[in-house]
């Protein structure tokens, strides 16, 4: 285990090999993982939306509160108040946090799971990605000579992290036979001179091709070689960008939380660095990432809508009623009721002692 994260990042990968074995194609394993990881976090999705809905509940009266130490909210009893109100109403502060924070990691094991496949898909250690890397520049192989650019191929530690962006642009390059087999070959020898070291000789192609792409290569790398930037590749990034938009829009509208003034408050400035963002990994990360990214934005655009339709606003408390306290007359005229009641009685018994007689 290399990190506390594996305890999350492998129990993805394996799904995600699961999903790429079910299909048999790149792409539509990617879409089938983002799918069932959509799911698996649909739970947290739910507890997180249901601590924003009773956020927006109390919001107005922590408004209230605020403006009643408008300028001095550091005053004790403003703490005091503050933490006596989150009790009476049932809200914990950290409950919408927490969901977010533990889906944090696991988006980013969904993301090293798709970046890499050579070792998460065919089952590659470190030790033979880093050969077959020393292997392809070594054979002359054009787009990985390119890709490695200053990297320092002798050193274990940067190529390591070179694959941790490329692993897809490699297992692109193995889907040529004569590259395959030189690099099948040249582990072999590996293998043969260092055989306890742990080389991994059985290794296999990928099918990246989808809708006529190859997700191993970038928008940028198709508009070089079509020499035009009218060509299919690059709408993923365009794609990208629209639908991260929509999520931010969206997200603003349904989430955004009223402040003090009455107006709610906004978040512009996330509202166009997300799709800004999006547009970018879309277009400098091959087109896979660009087809995650799509998915993922639809998906949780999605969620948006179901999640809307089956958690509904919390009801409000029921306050008890005060009991009314009564004035002088009211008190009087009861007073009076009660006086000609027990006259009443009086002389109801009196008629039926008299009838027995």
């Amino acid at each position: 285990m290399e990190s506390i994260l594996d305890i999350i990042y492998i129990p993805l990968a394996w799904i995600f090999k699961l999903c790429y074995m079910l299909v048999n194609n790149y792409g539509l394993a990617i879409i089938l993982f983002a799918v069932v990881a959509k799911l698996l976090m649909l739970p947290l999705g739910i507890k997180g939306e249901k601590g924003r809905l009773k956020m927006q509940a109390v919001q107005p009266k922590v408004n209230a509160l605020q403006q009643k130490y408008k300028g001095d909210t550091k005053n004790p009893k403003y703490s005091e108040e503050l933490q006596q109100l989150y009790s009476e109403e049932g809200y914990n502060p950290m409950s919408g946090c927490l969901p977010t924070l533990i889906q944090l990691p696991i988006i980013l094991g969904l993301w090293n799971a798709i970046r890499r496949p050579l070792t998460y898909i065919v089952g590659l250690n470190k030790l033979t990605n880093y050969a077959i890397v020393n292997i392809l520049n070594a054979s002359g192989v054009s787009k990985i000579v390119d890709a490695l650019g200053n990297t320092d191929t002798s050193n274990f530690d940067a190529v390591s992290k070179w694959l941790q962006t490329n692993e897809i642009r490699v297992a692109q390059a193995l889907n040529d036979s004569d590259v395959f087999n030189t690099v099948k070959t040249g582990l072999e020898e590996y293998a043969a001179k260092h055989p306890d070291a742990g080389f991994i000789t059985e290794i296999s192609t990928l099918n990246l091709n989808f809708l006529g792409l190859d997700l191993g290569m970038t928008p940028s790398e198709y508009i070089s070689a079509a020499g035009s930037i009218f060509i299919w590749a690059t709408l993923l990034p365009v794609i990208s960008g629209l639908t991260s938009f929509l999520l931010s829009y969206l997200t603003q509208k349904f989430n955004a939380q009223p402040s003090p003034d009455g107006k709610k408050n906004g978040m512009n400035l996330l509202m166009y660095t997300m799709p800004l963002l999006s547009l970018w990994l879309a277009f400098s990360f091959q087109t896979g990432v660009g087809i995650y990214w799509i998915t993922s934005n639809i998906l949780a655009i999605g969620q948006i809508f179901l999640l809307r339709a089956i958690v509904k606003p919390p009801k409000e408390k029921e306050k008890p009623q005060k009991e009314k306290k009564l004035n002088y007359n009211q008190i009087e005229k009861m007073k009076r009721i009660e006086k000609e009641r027990e006259i009443q009685d009086a002389i109801t018994v009196s008629e039926e002692e008299q009838k027995t007689e």
